[in-house]
């Protein structure tokens, strides 16, 4: 997707932001708020945690930004640039060029290789067999899996199939990152592995991640926190990363 012009002298836009963001699902009394005039931003490079409880918004709020859903009223804008008018297609040009996402449950292809699944949003671009090939091979280097390319998702473990997700949202070089709960399959150890990965591609890469977590120890290698509570973003706390693992 092309970038907003940005003249010499003009600031630069927040990344992400929301402008009185609502969300409703159903009618009359029947109307569930999920989201109710929600405002943010969120600058290139940041490190976000988002927490709630069930029912707090938190994942509505991550669906709007993945582009996986529209607000009812109020405005999410990406790089300076409203959303609103964007059609379906348009949607699924910012999800396909500008996001990566990484799910608890993985999201791979069974009986498929690492280096197969990590192809796949190449394939959807239309690239060559061969450079799509070499990126998805660096890709896998870069999340300490080299070794396993050839491997199906059947022959790795938990921790290795996250980071064969991890490689399959990082290959389209996205601007952002997008988490939803990626530790919560994982044991503690595995877990901090992950995390300690999701880390270094921020702090080297400079990928923004915005990750929503249910576990504070998780949510703490973010260097920001946003907490939901019935639709209502009921604080916004910056900090210092509580775990600066080495990697």
């Amino acid at each position: 997707m092309p970038s907003p012009a940005i003249h010499r002298g003009e600031p630069v836009p927040p990344l992400i932001s929301f402008d009185k963001v609502s969300k409703y699902y159903g009618r009359g009394e029947a109307t569930i708020r999920a989201l109710d005039q929600v405002d943010f931003a969120i600058s290139a490079g940041e490190f976000v945690a988002i927490m709630g409880p069930s029912g707090s918004g938190k994942s509505t709020a991550m669906n709007i930004i993945g582009g996986l859903d529209v607000p009812s009223s109020g405005d999410y804008l990406f790089q300076g640039v409203p959303t609103s008018g964007f059609n379906r297609a348009q949607l699924t040009l910012l999800r396909r060029h500008m996001l990566g996402f990484v799910f608890q449950g993985f999201n791979l292809l069974a009986r498929t290789s690492a280096v197969e699944n990590v192809e796949l949003p190449l394939v959807y671009r239309g690239m060559d067999p061969r450079e799509r090939r070499r990126r998805a091979l660096a890709a896998l280097e870069q999340v300490g899996l080299g070794g396993r390319a050839d491997h199906t998702t059947q022959e790795l473990s938990g921790g290795q199939q996250q980071r064969v997700a991890i490689a399959r949202a990082i290959v389209t070089d996205p601007a952002v990152l997008l988490a939803d709960e990626p530790t919560g399959n994982l044991d503690t150890k595995t877990s901090n592995e992950i995390m300690d990965l999701i880390t270094r591609l921020n702090r080297d890469n400079g990928i923004t991640v915005i990750m929503v977590t249910h576990e504070e120890d998780i949510a703490a290698y973010g260097r920001r926190l946003l907490r939901f509570v019935d639709g209502h973003l009921v604080s916004d706390e910056h900090r210092a990363r509580e775990m600066d693992h080495a990697v």
